[in-house]
């Protein structure tokens, strides 16, 4: 494959002469290489005389993703990736030819290949969406400055092994101790009370909703053990003897967290089981963890509609807030409060009712 390469520089000087990719994830396996229209300028007060003439002659005698990317793309054939180094480096191959590429330690998404068999010229590859590579072979020679655009452009392409590479990105678990209990009588009714609402049967509520279990406790949550009197509530005067009572925080909260995926079209999306480990609300498709994958099974989500119920009631709170937030950025789009007026179930379904029309009640269907 160098010689693909010393070609390419080879005809470049000859014709001026005569004319006077956090460490990136980079799929591996086979790629189709293709090399494109190849441009000169003419460098000032080093071309020849008439350098600009023969320079604007040169390209306009010669032949972009690809064609949009590239004028009059060229094959070379098959070409094979391997990465390696928890993808801080490739090697790229044609049989018996080789050639490493490093990554750039100022862009993580671009990679310089190290011996191309000239000081006069330089490859780079920019790694775009994991499984496609975009550059260019340029320099300057003779007075001319050349560039010919270069692309790889996936065949039979997979997931390297990472493995240990992100041992040290890996999430902590959080004892039981310091996480508290959500409610769970509470937690189904919210879960029975959202599927009834967006269409979804009591059977599949685990497939498109996610809640949280557990969460962890806040400052505010867990306030430490207080001191009370005899006579206060929580402290009977009956318990002869005892100066005072002590109380501990509640090791469960009546706070529950509802959240569903749409894709564009309000669609409700299968979503991954909540773990402490792994908070954040996810589409559970099989095919999107391996991001070589040829396609995926479902689209990706584009929104997530969040219920949050607060049931508290030594305060006589029985309200619903729901928010639609962009599920990329969870920036909040819409968001609705509804005060429950009446306690119990009846009261959050009522909420559940009123935030869902507030915030513009997009679900359409849903994902099989």
């Amino acid at each position: 494959m160098k010689n693909l390469f010393l070609t390419a520089f080879a005809f470049i000087v000859a014709s001026t002469a005569s004319l006077s990719a956090s460490t990136t994830v980079i799929c591996e396996g086979t790629y189709e290489f293709f090399n494109g229209q190849d441009t000169v300028t003419a460098l000032p007060g080093e071309a020849p005389p008439n350098g600009a003439k023969a320079a604007a002659l040169y390209n306009a005698n010669r032949g972009a993703w690809l064609g949009q990317f590239m004028g009059k793309p060229k094959s070379e054939g098959l070409h094979e990736v391997r990465v390696s180094q928890c993808g801080r480096q490739f090697i790229l191959s044609q049989g018996s030819k080789q050639m490493l590429f490093l990554q750039s330690i100022m862009d993580d998404t671009l990679y310089v290949a190290q011996d191309i068999g000239t000081n006069e010229a330089e490859l780079t590859l920019r790694v775009v969406d994991h499984k496609i590579m975009v550059g260019s072979v340029s320099g300057k020679s003779h007075g001319f400055a050349f560039n010919i655009p270069v692309a790889l452009d996936p065949r039979d392409v997979s997931m390297p092994d990472m493995k240990g590479c992100y041992d040290d990105l890996a999430p902590h678990d959080t004892p039981m101790e310091d996480r508290l209990i959500v409610d769970p009588t509470l937690r189904g009714e919210a879960i029975d009370i959202v599927a009834a609402k967006l269409g979804i049967p009591p059977a599949e509520a685990g497939r498109y909703i996610s809640a949280a279990e557990t969460v962890a406790k806040t400052r505010q949550s867990d306030e430490g053990i207080t001191e009370i009197l005899p006579g206060e509530p929580g402290c009977p005067v009956e318990l002869t003897g005892v100066k005072t009572c002590r109380v501990y925080p509640p090791d469960t909260t009546t706070t529950v967290e509802t959240n569903v995926l749409l894709d564009k079209d309000g669609r409700l999306l299968p979503v991954k089981a909540h773990t402490p480990e792994a908070p954040r609300v996810e589409v559970d498709d099989p095919t999107a963890s391996d991001i070589c994958a040829p396609r995926q099974t479902y689209p990706p989500a584009e929104q997530r509609l969040r219920f949050n119920f607060f049931a508290i009631d030594d305060d006589g709170i029985n309200d619903v807030q729901a928010m639609l937030v962009d599920a990329n950025t969870d920036l909040a789009q819409k968001a609705h409060y509804a005060t429950g007026m009446k306690k119990g179930r009846r009261g959050m379904s009522e909420g559940v009712d009123e935030a869902y029309e507030a915030v513009g009640a997009p679900v359409t269907g849903r994902h099989k």
